[in-house]
């Protein structure tokens, strides 16, 4: 399968103003349009077959690899993409693949009806593979699994019986690769908070409230564990995302990735797929996932489509723009 370096500019509408992005009345973003690769042909898998973390890198960040539900084939498929390359490797079937190393991964093996086999261990040099989590196969809602969350600090998978929502959704339980039960996974969902980002440090956090199920989405900058912060943006946000070196948060805004400096506020928008106000272009930014060393960033978008929803995965080459700022952004301050 062939990727695409998508050509932002093509993708943006020449006829939009960049500099009139609003944010519930604050500065407008500099915009930076950065160069990405397109790594899905549109209408070739479906959206809802997609397993959070939708995507993972590789720990030296020089390729990503991320599982995919085949409209024609009906298959759960496995890619591995290789920063730069023109084609994805195919690599198994299966579902929620995660990097264990440069050279491993782990992954979630299901039978075509969908109900899980196993949780496999594969050397992609190799290709040999073997099972893992043996004990979790045990539990009488294995065969319910749609997919695990691999935490590479812990050692543990966080599984989850839920398809895919609109806001990230973390698992439930916590197991060791050997299937025991470690505990329950902390979370900050509920008090009106869909999803957060912690800093590196964990002394502050990118929240993402939502007061009322009818109210827009507010992004916050909090301290610690609050539950509230200072808001930087309102809106159509979907997903936050905290740069691994600290220095930068993105989030997605509707149609567009933007980037922003915690520390002056100021922001920058890095892409735009389509015309963010065109209400009949039904796609937005869903998640975002920044590689280990702050480069790049891979955005999923998802797009409603009457003939049935999509994924399109893309990676943002951000360090174009490091480099030539010799600071994470050029910024309007706000």
């Amino acid at each position: 399968m062939r990727v695409r370096i998508a050509a932002f500019a093509l993708l943006v509408i020449a006829i939009v103003a960049a500099a009139l992005v609003y944010f519930s009345g604050q500065p407008a973003a500099h915009t930076r349009i950065v160069r990405a690769w397109s790594l899905l042909p549109k209408e070739s898998y479906r959206a809802m077959g997609v397993t959070d973390p939708f995507l993972s890198w590789s720990p030296d960040s020089r390729s990503v690899i991320f599982g995919v539900y085949g409209l024609q084939s009906h298959e759960y498929k496995i890619f591995r993409w290789k920063l730069g390359e023109k084609k994805l490797e195919y690599v198994a079937s299966g579902v929620s693949p995660s990097f264990i190393s440069n050279d491993e991964i782990i992954y979630l093996k299901k039978a075509p009806s969908g109900k899980a086999i196993g949780v496999f261990r594969r050397n992609l040099r190799t290709g040999v593979e073997g099972e893992i989590a043996r004990a979790l196969r045990k539990n009488d809602f294995f065969g319910d699994i749609t997919g695990f969350d691999y935490d590479p600090k812990r050692g543990t998978l966080q599984v989850r019986m839920i398809e895919y929502t609109r806001f990230r959704t973390p698992g439930p339980d916590e197991y060791d690769l050997d299937g025991n039960f470690v505990g329950s996974v902390a979370s900050r969902l509920g008090e009106g908070i869909v999803d957060y980002s912690f800093d590196p440090t964990s002394r502050q956090c990118a929240i993402m409230v939502r007061e009322r199920y009818t109210r827009p989405v507010s992004l916050q900058l909090a301290n610690g564990k609050n539950s509230r912060g200072r808001e930087i943006a309102r809106g159509k946000i979907n997903a936050v995302a905290w740069s691994p070196d600290g220095r930068t948060v993105a989030y997605a805004y509707g149609k567009e990735v933007i980037v922003l400096n915690p520390r002056t506020l100021g922001r920058t928008v890095v892409a735009r797929f389509g015309d963010p106000n065109d209400e009949k272009d039904n796609r937005y930014v869903a998640r975002l996932i920044w590689s280990p060393n702050s480069q790049y960033l891979a955005a999923f978008v998802y797009v409603s489509n009457p003939s049935g929803d999509y994924p399109l995965y893309y990676v943002l080459d951000m360090s174009a723009a490091i480099k030539a700022d010799r600071e994470p952004f050029r910024t309007i301050p706000s």
